[in-house]
């Protein structure tokens, strides 16, 4: 169950907070940089319009690493903190 999610970073023109996600995965534990290698994987999977939602306790990677992957391929993304090290990132490719 989810806590309370908090906006942190937005970068969607669509209300990804209440999308359909696609697929998921659970990147906690994973050191950066390979939350990103693995969120590109999962992109890539992708359809166009699909969400995926990536799990991660690694800050850098939810502020800085995986937002600065969204920005070079112009995926639509939303960061999200669920609690005290734990953030969810909602992409839109």
């Amino acid at each position: 169950m989810l806590g309370e999610l908090k906006v942190l970073i937005n970068k969607s023109h669509n209300d990804l907070l209440k999308a359909n996600l696609v697929k998921s995965f659970d990147s906690r534990g994973m050191a950066c940089p390979y939350p990103s290698f693995e969120t590109v994987k999962a992109m890539n999977s992708l359809n166009t319009g699909d969400v995926l939602e990536i799990v991660t306790d690694s800050d850098e990677s939810a502020l800085k690493s995986i937002p600065s992957v969204c920005e070079n391929r112009k995926w639509e993304f939303l960061v999200l903190e669920e609690s005290k090290d734990v953030w969810r990132i909602r992409i839109k490719k």
